[in-house]
């Protein structure tokens, strides 16, 4: 992912990793020696869902634009190439070329490097507990709290495991979800009928809410 090259610099400097923040997402890479005043670095970008729904989705989404590359010191930003903002369409690629300026003292330690969106891309979700009503119960699923940061709408997937709410036998014709989430499919898709141990395990598909949001998931199979 890196590419490094300067003239020539009396201070050691020594890149102990490569630290790249996207949308709350932290990739590392490994050790690098910096061998110059100027070095430069290439960051990989795709476009790409964080999870490929593609059987779900009715349009293409809008292309997503990296407003700004923000370089933490000691390490100073000279150029990107290409110019941010840049917009990106779907499943498209570039590389981002990124010339930084070295310390003019000795040191160790990480390079730190964020790449900002345009902040109507997000929502800040955090799921504390999934309620879930049944023809047979009414339980609340024990699983750890869910925090993503996802796109405006984007669908994510949610497992559900269906043991001491749905009796074997069981017909499920229906799935709601309550407000500010939309159910979009499921898999098996309804109707489907609990016939064995085997089909307590379900996924849903959901669609995010349009703005942040802190609470339950409620769902109610009918």
């Amino acid at each position: 992912m890196s590419i490094f090259s300067g003239l020539f610099n009396k201070s050691k400097v020594v890149v102990s990793s490569i630290n790249v923040k996207w949308r709350g997402n932290t990739h590392s890479l490994g050790r690098m020696p910096v061998n110059g005043k100027t070095f430069e670095i290439s960051i990989p970008f795709q476009n790409k869902p964080q999870d490929d729904y593609s059987f779900l989705k009715a349009q293409a989404k809008p292309p997503v634009t990296i407003k700004n590359i923000v370089v933490k010191e000691p390490f100073k930003l000279v150029s990107v190439t290409p110019t941010v903002p840049a917009s990106i369409n779907e499943n498209e690629k570039t590389i981002f070329k990124v010339k930084l300026e070295a310390p003019q003292y000795n040191y160790e330690g990480p390079l730190d490097v964020e790449l900002i969106s345009e902040a109507t891309d997000l929502v800040h979700v955090e799921i504390s507990k999934i309620g879930l009503k049944t023809p047979d119960n009414s339980i609340e699923i024990k699983d750890k709290p869910k925090i993503m940061d996802v796109s405006r709408g984007q669908v994510f997937k949610q497992n559900l495991h269906l043991y001491g709410a749905v009796n074997i036998g069981t017909e499920i014709k229906k799935i709601e979800i309550l407000p500010p989430f939309t159910f979009v499919s499921s898999d098996p898709k309804i109707p489907f009928k609990i016939d064995n141990k085997t089909g307590f395990l379900i996924d849903i598909y959901v669609q995010a809410p349009q703005s942040n949001y802190g609470g339950p998931l409620e769902i109610t199979m009918s």
